[in-house]
């Protein structure tokens, strides 16, 4: 009876260790060279990655300390040493940035570059892998010579404590246009899904496409000819687009920016199927979280929420489009499908939030919304307007390439024209040839006003002389305002506002439609005023504060 009871707590402590958390999703990712990451790393890809967002060494990583079969914080390289960016990096980030914090997500990597997709097949690598490459046949034994036994493997070993959520392909350059690649696909999802019991209404799988013919891609036509096809023969296949995704001058290869766009579109197609499979799921539920607590909107800008209710499984589901959106000041926020889209005005509010599931059950969550014209927050500032760029709200670090563009975007346009300055101001002047510019246009590449900062850490731009310039953007209707620099290096913002002096900050006082000017300006003792003075005024009948 000892012995027994003894073997009874060992498997029972064995069930414990393993147990499988149902939100710790894992997606199993395979391919080829864009798969496996072809694109030097750099520094931003390796800043700021989530610590819920893990990775499975598939092979021994001996310089970075990792070891084949165990969980790592997904820093880069995902797939094996000396290999590059790939989707699978910014994939990750973006499904632990739109899906709450009690998510976690790993990702398992297994690519060679170079390799048909007959590397996977179990009938057709002990004919193919003879004849490949030598440096192929080097990639091949780091995975025992069978990459599609490695992949089951190590996934079996995750679904220990995690369920597989789906199914990341990205490859056809070596098989460019066969016509027998499709049903070759086909064959392999289903053989996944069957060795790990897994149901393909659950497992979608998400295949990217190769770089565009605009782009220079040398392999597009296998987008058309074989990628496309695959929804028709595959019930929840989605195809991730490369359009505008930039390639290298191989024509094989995205760039590091490439694979940023990539992987954020496999995980923008994981979403939408999430949430469609979470449309109409009947459960009891127990708590409502939101994708974040609190926001920074410019005027007329969206942003996306994403609303997740757990059950009382522990289970979560997202009920974004089936939540009530109540705000305290509808003028300044409404929901708008899957986004809360500000108003044309500044300012604070409560966005309450609610699920009522089939049985009467109602929880609610509740989100912060503020409405600024130059918001600091980590996702308010658009780093890659133009070219591509990093923003850390942290120490409010701004870094562009070359002639990019990084700022602030106002949809519905912004009336400047009661302002006599607008301030930038810098923690430290820099040697990139920090630029401001405004645009009275959403397209980078338009005519605007341009103001060199050169090495100073500080500009005071005249409003009042950029009106009067020849061919001057219109500041009744302004649609961007942004830094670009070199690239050479970060710039690092202390502040930047509005100002009537030209040194301290004024509250915004119009922002509407090109054509709305400001209307009657009073000071409290009723006395009417050309421009708005230092303290409260009163302007259409509202009190605005002028700091």
């Amino acid at each position: 009876m000892k012995r027994f009871t003894t073997a009874l707590v060992a498997a029972l402590t064995c069930i414990a260790t393993h147990a499988q958390n149902p939100n710790f999703h894992i997606y199993l990712c395979f391919g080829q060279s864009n798969m496996e990451g072809n694109a030097a790393i750099e520094p931003q890809d390796r800043q700021n990655v989530p610590s819920r967002f893990k990775m499975m060494a598939a092979v021994n990583m001996n310089s970075m300390g990792r070891t084949k079969g165990n969980w790592y914080t997904a820093t880069p390289p995902l797939c094996r040493e000396n290999t590059g960016l790939t989707p699978v990096d910014y994939f990750g980030r973006t499904m632990c940035e739109q899906q709450p914090e009690e998510i976690s997500v790993g990702v398992i990597n297994i690519a060679l570059g170079g390799c048909s997709i007959k590397m996977f097949d179990e009938d057709e690598i002990g004919t193919y892998l003879p004849t490949c490459a030598d440096w192929l046949k080097g990639y091949a034994a780091q995975y025992n010579n069978h990459p599609y036994n490695e992949l089951i493997t190590l996934a079996k070993r995750a679904q220990r404590t995690g369920v597989i959520k789906g199914i990341l392909l990205h490859q056809g350059c070596t098989d460019n246009m066969q016509s027998w690649w499709p049903a070759e696909v086909k064959k392999l999802y289903d053989r996944i899904l069957a060795d790990l019991n897994l149901s393909a209404e659950e497992v979608p799988l998400l295949v990217g496409e190769l770089g565009s013919q605009a782009m220079g891609g040398v392999c597009h036509g296998h987008n058309a000819a074989c990628i496309a096809k695959l929804p028709g023969i595959i019930k929840h296949c989605y195809v991730i687009s490369s359009k505008d995704c930039p390639i290298a001058s191989d024509g094989l290869h995205f760039t590091a920016e490439g694979y940023r766009m990539m992987g954020r579109r496999y995980a923008a197609a994981m979403l939408q199927f999430l949430a469609d499979n979470d449309l109409n799921a009947q459960f009891c539920a127990s708590e409502l979280k939101a994708s974040a607590t609190s926001m920074s909107l410019t005027p007329g800008a969206s942003q996306e929420i994403t609303l997740y209710c757990t059950d009382n499984q522990g289970k979560t589901h997202n009920v974004t489009r089936r939540c009530t959106f109540i705000a305290d000041n509808p003028d300044l926020v409404s929901a708008d499908g899957v986004k809360l889209k500000a108003g044309n005005t500044t300012g604070e509010t409560q966005v309450h939030i609610s699920f009522t599931d089939s049985e009467g059950n109602t929880v609610s969550t509740d989100v912060a919304v503020s409405i600024k014209i130059f918001p600091l927050e980590q996702g308010s500032v658009n780093p890659s307007i133009k070219g591509s760029g990093t923003f850390t709200a942290k120490t409010k670090q701004i870094q562009t390439s070359d002639g990019g563009l990084a700022g602030w975007t106002y949809p519905a346009g912004i009336d400047l024209s009661a302002y006599n300055y607008l301030v930038v101001k810098l923690r430290l002047a820099s040697t990139s040839k920090p630029a401001i510019c405004i645009y009275d246009s959403t397209n980078p590449n338009a005519s605007h006003y341009e103001y060199k900062m050169n090495t100073s850490p500080s500009a005071v731009i005249d409003l009042k002389a950029v009106a009067s310039e020849t061919g001057a953007p219109d500041l009744t209707k302004v649609k961007m305002i942004g830094f670009t620099t070199n690239g050479s290096r970060a710039i690092y913002l202390s502040d930047i506002f509005l100002s009537m002096d030209g040194e301290t900050p004024s509250a915004i006082l119009t922002i509407s439609n090109p054509q709305h000017k400001v209307g009657n300006i009073y000071n409290l003792q009723g006395v009417q005023l050309a421009v708005p003075q230092k303290g409260l005024n009163i302007i259409d009948g509202r009190k605005v504060l002028v700091k």
